[in-house]
């Protein structure tokens, strides 16, 4: 197996924290600017990972989707995003460690939110587990370059760093 869930789940965590330990140095205004992302602003790509997080955990959960769009805004307010982000991050990482592995090539089937509307779409746990980690890193790194442009230094987030249990300035998990 080429992926390992709770440590892919551990990492995802400690990147998050820090960005939103860099993130919590800036302005709202400044997280909510129209930095021209996928999503235009820090802000609103941030929601938008928490968002599809959630979605995954919706269909995990049995419930199937819980929002009808991909741009939503979930929080407004910085704090309780971080907050409902690192809820998330835990959640995950509790469903990894039960998981059956046994059941990583199982057909995990879901409807799609926002293109193929009616669509069942039907794809291994393995590979539904691998673009909810995949998806994770490419917004972050969207997030990342936003960062990079704006007046804070953004934070590394190598894996490498990650197994090392590197101490820095992003180390400490942010306070709400």
């Amino acid at each position: 197996m080429i992926l390992d869930l709770v440590t892919a789940a551990k990492y995802n965590q400690w990147a998050n924290d820090r960005v939103y330990r860099a993130l919590s140095a800036m302005s709202d205004d400044s997280r909510k600017l129209n930095r021209r992302g996928f999503f235009s602003s820090i802000h609103n790509t941030l929601n938008h990972i928490l968002l599809v997080d959630l979605l995954y955990r919706g269909r995990l959960d049995g419930k199937g989707n819980i929002f009808n769009g991909l741009n939503l805004i979930l929080h407004d307010d910085f704090n309780a995003l971080a907050d409902a982000q690192r809820e998330s991050d835990e959640w995950y990482i509790t469903f990894y460690s039960q998981f059956d592995n046994g059941r990583l090539d199982d057909k995990f089937v879901f409807a799609p939110v926002g293109m193929d509307e009616g669509q069942i779409y039907g794809q291994t746990y393995r590979v539904c587990f691998t673009n909810l980690f995949q998806y994770q890193i490419h917004h972050r790194g969207q997030t990342h370059h936003m960062i990079s442009h704006a007046e804070v230094a953004p934070p590394p987030l190598d894996f490498i760093m990650f197994s090392r249990e590197a101490n820095d300035e992003w180390s400490a998990p942010v306070q709400g």
